[in-house]
């Protein structure tokens, strides 16, 4: 019985240091082909305003926000990953492109619509 009182203790406190998406308020972001990293950190800075800070320091982070395979992909589009700190758990995973669909997929912004697409589309993932 003491067994199983110690491993229901270890499992809520291995549950407490589970993050939620929602709890995210420090984020920090790997270094990432054409600079979409930079892109990503004033993006997010913009959309976010207080509600979330970019820090420097990974050790620091709530979340930390990367490219996987982005060497194979096109500077037109982006996918990233938002894992908790240990790098174990996908909070959020988000794609997007620089093409408006508002002007049929004519109009591109590179990196800087990239970033912007994502920024909005964590946002919405946040509220929700």
């Amino acid at each position: 019985m003491k067994t199983l009182l110690l491993l229901a203790t270890a499992g809520l406190l291995l549950g407490a240091e589970a993050i939620r998406l929602a709890d995210v308020k420090k984020i920090y972001i790997e270094k990432m082909d054409n600079g979409l990293d930079e892109y990503l950190r004033a993006a997010i800075s913009k959309k976010f305003h207080d509600r979330i800070t970019i820090v420097l320091d990974k050790s620091q982070a709530d979340a930390i926000m990367s490219a996987p395979n982005m060497g194979a992909q096109r500077t037109q589009s982006a996918t990233v990953d938002l894992k908790d700190p240990k790098g174990e758990v996908v909070l959020w995973s988000g794609s997007a492109g620089d093409r408006d669909g508002k002007f049929l997929g004519v109009k591109h912004g590179g990196e800087q619509k990239v970033a912007d697409h994502l920024a909005n589309d964590l946002k919405k993932a946040m509220e929700h």
